[in-house]
């Protein structure tokens, strides 16, 4: 079987093995540049549209994706004119999820549902860049306040600022901690359990005591893992990545402590689960057991969800909606169709319709990386310099119209399986005491093939021997829950030119300094066992003389005209 890539490309891969050289740090601190010029900017239309109210009316989610997408795109077509890259493009869409939203939400220009938000929301904004496959991927959450004013008149408070106040603070300990692999010896010694070396158990145990001290739950598909050159996480559960490193948080994380806490688990008896992964790659299995090493990438992407609102004992899990979604159970359910594809490059079939073949051909100029079917049209990206709202409103339609004629050759294309949706995930909370009071009837094997997921993670509670499918059923019992997420992607420079000899984590995006966390404030304190040592790395960061130095990759300057409004 050959390698569907560049020759040149494979050397790199296969040979040079993501050395952090002088041309591929440029190459990830451009990408990481227009990565965080791009969410800035998304931020300043929420801003001057939901907070100053500048605009005539709210940009809907449909505006903020469009907009965002195509300044992506603008900007990447600006940088290395000289012929020095293969190719850029945007690594994740412009995603936009609202409160209960965890991933995947970037709905169409053409989605009849006009979707706007509402003061007190909680809004994550997520999106990637990358430049020759070398990715920077972001993730932040703001808060919506009353319009009127930039500055609110008091901070949002309750389960939703828990859980903003845990991403926030588990993330940037999870990059001071990583800081630490250049040098060992800064580690804290509360957490040293390995002979000064950053481990997966390490970084589990203080995520996990943040999100204790908050009253928070990690949510399933948080994950801290290494990222090389074309292998960002973008086609996770279709695609098994080999030498996967990483910690990666399902719903069997919170299997032990949910045992431990319920009276109705004493008399259970532990399910076997070891004949489960059996028939993987052992190194695409995700395991804590791995060290973090100097001149790696890591993507910190963490999802915090706040267990403040309920009183008894639950599971948080996501559930998948479609345009079907809770259609026989819910009249109120969330229902949107899934915008974003992955091509898998390993399928081939002889398609019937020329525009499935033209499509096909557009989809494949656009790398591995995951796409909208906007991205697809001759007329996109919109002129984001341009302020006349009819003229933006010309290209909008334009767009539209060939969405219109590319879904008939979508619809081929992901009936034969060379296209997959990445689904677009609500997170939801369980009773416990339901979970064991269920009738497992498909067994533990009964794997739920809709929603993909790591190899070695098919089974949601391995003890209890409950499978997918089963938790899959119990949705219709649940809760929709608050999610807050962070997503930084950073470089463990040891040394070089480009670092002036000197070791450094080079944080490609988000950043306290780049972007101030909106005003909340919790009645949780942080606290539990690793409190002395979050303190220490919390310090670290800050000691530019003794302690860990953290470089932060800065925007772009954002032009004038490019606060275009839609009317």
């Amino acid at each position: 079987m050959e390698l569907a890539i560049h020759q040149d490309d494979a050397n790199i891969l296969l040979q040079e093995k993501n050395v952090l050289n002088e041309s591929s740090l440029e190459k990830y601190r451009v990408a990481g540049q227009v990565a965080q010029t791009c969410l800035q900017y998304i931020v300043s239309l929420i801003r001057d549209s939901y907070h100053l109210g500048k605009t005539p009316q709210p940009y809907t989610c449909q505006e903020l994706c469009i907009l965002g997408d195509s300044y992506l795109k603008t900007t990447l077509d600006g940088v290395f004119k000289n012929g020095s890259v293969r190719e850029r493009g945007i690594a994740m869409p412009v995603s936009i999820e609202v409160n209960e939203l965890v991933a995947g939400f970037s709905p169409e220009l053409d989605d009849s549902a006009n979707f706007i938000f509402t003061p007190g929301d909680i809004v994550t904004i997520s999106l990637g860049a990358h430049i020759d496959g070398y990715t920077a991927n972001v993730a932040h959450t703001v808060v919506i306040y009353p319009a009127g004013t930039e500055k609110p008149e008091g901070p949002l408070v309750g389960s939703k600022a828990d859980s903003v106040c845990a991403a926030h603070i588990a993330t940037e300990t999870v990059v001071a901690l990583l800081g630490t692999v250049l040098s060992p010896e800064k580690l804290p010694q509360s957490i040293n359990f390995s002979n000064n070396q950053v481990t997966g158990t390490v970084i589990r145990k203080l995520v996990d005591s943040i999100a204790a001290s908050y009253n928070c739950v990690v949510v399933p598909g948080s994950k801290v893992r290494r990222v090389r050159r074309f292998l960002a996480g973008q086609a996770e559960g279709i695609v098994a990545e080999r030498d996967f490193k990483g910690v990666v948080w399902s719903e069997s994380n919170q299997e032990d402590a949910l045992l431990s806490k319920s009276t109705l688990s004493k008399d259970l008896v532990s399910y076997d689960n070891e004949q489960s992964k059996k028939g993987h790659n052992s190194s695409a299995v995700p395991t804590d057991e791995f060290v973090v090493s100097p001149g790696e990438a890591y993507n910190i992407d963490i999802k915090m969800a706040p267990l403040g609102d309920f009183k008894e004992v639950g599971l948080i899990t996501l559930e998948t909606v479609d345009e079907f979604s809770g259609v026989n159970h819910k009249k109120d359910a969330f229902k949107a169709k899934s915008t974003i594809y992955i091509r898998d490059v390993i399928i081939k079939h002889a398609l019937k319709l020329k525009t499935s073949r033209q499509l096909l051909g557009q989809i494949d100029k656009n790398s591995v990386f995951p796409f909208k079917l906007s991205h697809t049209s001759s007329n996109f990206p919109i002129d984001i310099k341009e302020t006349n709202p009819e003229k933006i409103q010309q290209q909008i339609k334009l767009i539209e119209k060939d969405l219109k004629s590319h879904r008939l050759g979508l619809a081929e294309l992901s009936n034969r399986h060379l296209v997959k949706p990445k689904p677009i995930q609500i997170a939801k909370f369980i009773a416990f005491e339901k979970i064991l009071m269920s009738n497992n009837v498909t067994g533990p094997m009964g794997y739920d093939v809709a929603k993909p997921v790591l190899p070695g993670l098919e089974l949601s509670l391995p003890k209890l021997g409950i499978s997918s499918l089963k938790l899959k059923s119990l949705l219709k019992q649940s809760t929709a829950v608050p999610v807050a997420r962070e997503s930084t992607t950073v470089l463990l420079v040891q040394d070089g030119a480009y670092s002036n000899g000197k070791a450094e984590v080079l944080r490609l995006t988000g950043g306290s300094k780049t972007f101030t966390p909106s005003w909340v404030h919790s009645n949780h304190n942080l606290g539990g066992d690793y409190l002395e040592a979050i303190s220490q790395l919390d310090a670290l960061t800050k000691d530019k003389k003794f302690g860990i130095r953290v470089r932060e990759c800065q925007p772009l300057k954002l032009a004038e005209k490019e606060g275009m409004q839609l009317d």
